[in-house]
């Protein structure tokens, strides 16, 4: 949309009615957020013959240019912002800004040409470890495997446990398999599910269940589909539930510092993924039932395992 000079009548009048809001804008503000799609243009009308034509802005056009002011920042990416103006239950008015905030969050950083996978997420494992937001979550995982310490072997440094938990969860969100049932336990237990004190066989079989959850539920390819095939309105009424669980979630951050709004509202919204891809799967039945095949499955595997080793002592199984 071209800037004008002088902001139009139309434009005034937005302004004065969000400034009875305690909203302050300018005009190059609204005038930017229409041309990104975030928020309606003015349409113009014609006033009859001879009389020229006029600009208005559609009905409830102050409740979206207020809501988009709350979530826009300096710095802030507008993905991030988009997310956030859905956190809050609202759309922008171009929709499909929603698809593609999605799609770039929730994709995985590319590897490097011959990157070997582990290489690759001990690489962006490190890249989240550095980054301020990841401070938070960081401590609580150092907090729980400090807890779960009985997991660990003698002298295992926490520091290395928490960057191979992020290294399983780059793979996760690339939806690349090929972690042991060990570093599953470990990244269950850095999210404060007590794993330690279990028997060896019931650890293992929570694991197990754990990747079929991972692999059906989490992985990122599975939620690009959920954020690229849902209903926007379906996201949008996903939204309550998915932030009252990642409140739930974000409490067992407890006498650590809590990540900030963006993250929150970030959390929000995968929530909400993750609650669409459940449903599409069949519900909390269609869950357990994957799981419990997936116990059979860990369980056949754990008794051809014990039998393998049993017979052959000299051979070792790969991590």
């Amino acid at each position: 949309m071209p800037r004008s000079k002088e902001p139009s009548a139309a434009a005034q009048r937005l302004i004065q009615e969000l400034a009875l809001r305690k909203v302050t804008v300018s005009p190059r503000m609204i005038e930017d957020w229409a041309a990104r799609g975030l928020a309606p243009a003015p349409t113009r009308r014609s006033l009859g013959r001879g009389r020229g034509t006029a600009s208005e802005y559609p009905p409830g056009a102050a409740d979206q240019y207020a809501a988009v002011a709350a979530v826009m920042r300096r710095g802030r990416s507008w993905q991030v912002s988009v997310l956030k103006l859905l956190a809050r239950g609202h759309l922008p008015t171009d929709e499909n800004l929603v698809r593609q905030a999605l799609r770039e969050l929730l994709a995985a950083p590319d590897p490097s040409p011959g990157e070997d996978p582990l290489d690759y997420a001990e690489r962006v494992a490190g890249e989240v470890a550095a980054a301020p937001v990841s401070r938070p979550f960081i401590r609580a995982y150092e907090r729980n495997l400090r807890r779960s310490a009985q997991l660990l072997e003698p002298g295992t440094r926490i520091g290395e446990v928490v960057m191979g938990v992020l290294a399983t969860l780059t793979r996760i969100r690339a939806g690349e398999a090929g972690w042991s049932y060990e570093a599953l336990a470990e990244m269950l237990a850095a999210h404060g599910v007590p794993v330690a004190g279990l028997p060896d066989d019931d650890r293992a079989r929570l694991a197990q269940f754990a990747e079929t959850f991972v692999i059906t539920v989490l992985a990122g390819p599975g939620l690009a589909q959920v954020a690229a095939q849902a209903p926007l309105p379906r996201i949008r009424a996903a939204i309550p539930q998915a932030r009252a669980d990642a409140q739930a979630a974000l409490a067992a951050l407890n006498g650590l510092p809590q990540p900030g709004e963006d993250i929150i509202d970030a959390l929000t919204v995968f929530r909400a993924l993750i609650h669409i891809r459940i449903e599409d799967l069949g519900g909390d039945e269609a869950i357990a039932e994957l799981a419990r095949q997936g116990l059979e499955a860990g369980t056949a595997e754990l008794v051809t395992g014990a039998t393998s080793q049993a017979t052959k002592p000299d051979l070792r199984t790969a991590g």
